[in-house]
């Protein structure tokens, strides 16, 4: 074959069965794939006008003993100019001009991903997988079934024209049922994905800010300069408060503005006759043994579990100055760097 498999010939290409298959996907749109899998539509050819003939969308493949296999392995060419896509072997064009140049006979400018080109015109460029190329390729009507095709190779005319048949309806329409499904099962990934995105944002939102709390009252400044009080700190998974240090072992948005909290506890003294112990979660039915509920930006609701309930109303925290923030930041740099 021609120019549209000079990458199936060159050595030590790297990009597998996967990408060609990736490729195909990308390359009918929807609209072509409904159209394939009609048979109907599929045993009636359009019949071409003298001024706006296009190629049918699909496969073609060079005529010979590798035909039907080309078919198959999508090894040959697939023409969508409807889906603004022309593509081979390892190589993939979005069509930006077409250029009626007769009865029959096209021109289209396009812009592609050459894998192998790439790599072979500058191997050590780090990105030569993003590289892309100006190209053409001139299309001309034979028969109601086969194509003349000339493309050029990194915006040369390097090759003769070579022809190029339709692939069997069987192999169409099966190569288009597989795209359809990948579409398919692209989009359910797609949706899975935001799903996730859009709960990680609601429970980023529901959590208090990490940083340096004082219950509200008289003493607030001084709990706040000393650090006494509560820190919170979701980021490193770790939780400070008046009477426990807590490793954040798993969390759950039960509200928009609560979130309940799986943590092993600690007593951070427990010689002191008014520190509360949180109840271990082994011993929780759902392991949750905090709860915070969020206020405002600044404000927020602790709850601690003990003998199998939360405790009261819970302690309203307030988040501290920025001054304080920046002094217990600049203390934990330092105690960093001593341990290390």
């Amino acid at each position: 074959m021609k120019d549209m498999r000079h990458a199936s010939r060159n050595e030590g290409t790297c990009v597998n069965r996967v990408i060609r298959r990736r490729i195909l996907g990308q390359a009918i749109s929807a609209a072509t794939l409904v159209a394939l899998a009609l048979p109907a539509l599929a045993q009636e050819p359009l019949a071409p006008t003298l001024d706006k003939w296009r190629p049918k969308p699909g496969v073609y493949a060079e005529p010979g003993k590798n035909f039907q296999s080309n078919c198959d392995e999508s090894g040959g060419l697939i023409i969508d100019l409807g889906g603004k896509s022309v593509s081979g072997y390892e190589w993939i064009c979005d069509v930006k001009k077409i250029t009626d140049l007769g009865p029959g006979s096209l021109k289209v400018d396009m812009v592609c991903d050459d894998y192998n080109l790439a790599q072979n015109l500058n191997p050590r460029d780090p990105n030569w997988a993003n590289r892309k190329f100006n190209e053409v390729i001139f299309i001309k009507r034979l028969d109601a079934a086969a194509i003349s095709v000339q493309k050029s190779l990194n915006g040369k005319l390097k090759d003769s024209p070579w022809r190029a048949a339709y692939c069997p309806l069987k192999t169409q329409r099966a190569l288009a049922e597989a795209t359809l499904r990948a579409k398919a099962e692209a989009k359910q990934k797609a949706e899975e994905a935001k799903r996730k995105a859009e709960e990680e944002l609601t429970l980023k939102s529901a959590h208090p800010q990490d940083g340096v709390y004082a219950a509200v009252g008289a003493d607030f400044e001084d709990r706040c300069t000393r650090f006494s009080d509560t820190v919170v700190a979701f980021a490193r998974k770790s939780i400070v408060t008046a009477s426990n240090k807590c490793d954040i072992r798993r969390t759950r948005v039960q509200l928009p503005d609560t979130v309940r909290v799986d943590a092993a506890c600690t007593l951070r003294a427990p010689s002191d006759p008014e520190a509360v112990s949180v109840q271990d979660p082994n011993t929780i039915q759902d392991r949750e043994n905090l709860m915070f509920k969020k206020i405002d930006d600044r404000t927020v609701i602790l709850w601690i579990i003990k003998d199998g309930h939360f405790t009261g109303g819970g302690r309203k925290l307030s988040y501290c100055s920025d001054q304080v923030q920046r002094a217990y930041a600049g203390q934990r740099r330092t105690s960093k760097q001593t341990r290390n």
